[in-house]
């Protein structure tokens, strides 16, 4: 969404008397409008997400560069509030005079389990919205502070994203960040991956196949069918909504209904290397996907392979997968999209890519 600095202006101060109105009721009294302190440093405004979702950090980044001319003008701040569930949740968004841009936020009811996986899993969620950790710390409750809480500060270093992303990444920190004391939260992939890694499959054994977790026996790489299974999967989970983890030398068999992991069938050190799964799926797969990571542990005389595709920034879909049909003269391309929907990979029809085209030709057009 492309709007004018006039528009922008007007969208803000809608957004906050709606901010306010809401942060009023829920007692934490009247932020007012737009904010300065520090004599003048900095400047603020509580906005609502939801009015600024489809905006990306370039949008707004240009829009706060007519602040900087004021000589004592060093950050621009946005609070973006917005409901998770039935939680009130709110983020600041810092725009630097130095053009730098950093997110902060706190999420309360932190349970501390590992801050190491703690980090990864932010890391990874934070992919999708085009920002790096810069800080996360836990905090304990004590005298002072009900409960515990999680303290997390970020830089942003893709402005084309939409700042949206950012409330759908703190949903997904939140879920797997903020559950009972000695609880699991159902975004495990992390610990998940670690175990694995570690060469720990008690957690694994047992798992249910779900809209971030597959796996295979074996893969036959090297053939069309083993490589369009690995691009197939692998393309699914980037166009899907979470990070997710492809597991290679595991067996699944039908429980109640889901595919549920009985037992671990290393594949061949030989033939499953890392090397090989990055080749075939550059080959197969694009554009690029951020951030995925390949790993083949030892198990045995074989090895389990692990890919981790984490959530993918939303201006970077469609992924796909081109493969060829025929042969000589007559070889074709074909290029297909896939999607991972709960515990299945599904193509996208005719219907549905055409709906997508004609969503990003009307927006294009909007844009003009």
């Amino acid at each position: 969404m492309v709007m004018t600095d006039d528009a922008l202006r007007r969208l803000i101060n809608f957004s906050n008397l709606r901010a306010r109105v809401k942060l009023y009721n829920l007692g934490e009294g009247n932020p007012g409008s737009w904010d300065s302190n520090d004599f003048g440093l900095v400047r603020g405004v509580d906005v609502r997400l939801e009015d600024f979702a489809n905006l990306s950090f370039v949008d707004l980044h240009s829009f706060v560069q007519g602040e900087f001319a004021l000589p004592e003008r060093e950050c621009v701040v946005f609070g973006f509030h917005f409901y998770n569930g039935k939680i009130y949740e709110n983020f600041g968004a810092l725009f630097y005079r130095s053009g730098d841009i950093t997110l902060n936020f706190n999420l309360s009811g932190g349970n501390f389990r590992s801050l190491e996986y703690a980090r990864s899993h932010v890391e990874q969620v934070f992919i999708s919205a085009g920002a790096t950790v810069e800080s996360l710390e836990h905090m304990e409750a004590d005298e002072e502070v009900d409960e515990d809480y999680w303290s997390v500060t970020l830089a942003v270093s893709d402005f084309s994203v939409l700042v949206g992303a950012v409330g759908e990444a703190m949903k997904a920190t939140r879920s797997a960040l903020c559950t009972f004391r000695g609880e699991l939260g159902p975004d495990r992939f992390v610990e998940t991956r670690q175990s694995i890694l570690n060469g720990e499959f008690s957690n694994l054994l047992g798992a249910k196949e779900c809209d971030w977790l597959e796996c295979k026996s074996t893969l036959s790489l090297g053939s069309r069918e083993g490589n369009e299974m690995l691009v197939k999967s692998v393309c699914g989970f980037a166009n899907g909504f979470r990070s997710s983890l492809l597991v290679v030398g595991v067996r699944t068999r039908p429980l109640n209904g889901s595919d549920t992991v009985a037992e671990v069938t290393p594949v061949s050190s030989r033939v499953h290397t890392v090397d090989r799964y990055q080749k075939i799926i550059d080959d197969y797969v694009s554009p690029a996907i951020r951030g995925m990571k390949i790993d083949a542990v030892p198990v045995d005389d074989g090895v389990v392979v692990v890919v981790m595709i984490p959530a993918q920034p939303e201006h970077e879909k469609l992924f796909v997968v081109t493969t060829s049909n025929g042969a000589g003269s007559t070889k074709t391309k074909v290029q297909s999209v896939y999607q991972r929907r709960g515990d299945r990979t599904v193509q996208l029809s005719t219907a549905d890519m055409h709906a997508l085209l004609s969503a990003g030709y009307q927006k294009l057009r909007s844009e003009q």
